[in-house]
């Protein structure tokens, strides 16, 4: 797996790895965030805030939904 998450007490700590690890370089240089925090900060307040968890992207100029995968999502 590429996310080993570790708990302790209040504290999570993310061991992130493989092409995750690549990924999340290349959107924090693509969007020019300033760190790793700033990133998962934006990332999580976008979830947060959609109100009926929908979010869409432009694939060719059309709009597509986007959703995560459904292993990634509890039953």
């Amino acid at each position: 797996m590429a996310v080993i998450p570790t708990r302790q007490d209040t504290k999570l700590i993310l061991e992130i790895n493989n092409g995750d690890l690549t990924k999340m370089e290349e959107v924090i240089e693509k969007w020019h965030f300033k760190d790793f925090q700033s990133f998962l900060r934006f990332s999580t307040s976008i979830l947060l805030e959609t109100e009926d968890r929908t979010l869409w992207m432009k694939e060719k100029g059309e709009p597509i939904r986007i959703e995560p995968a459904k292993h990634s999502i509890k039953d």
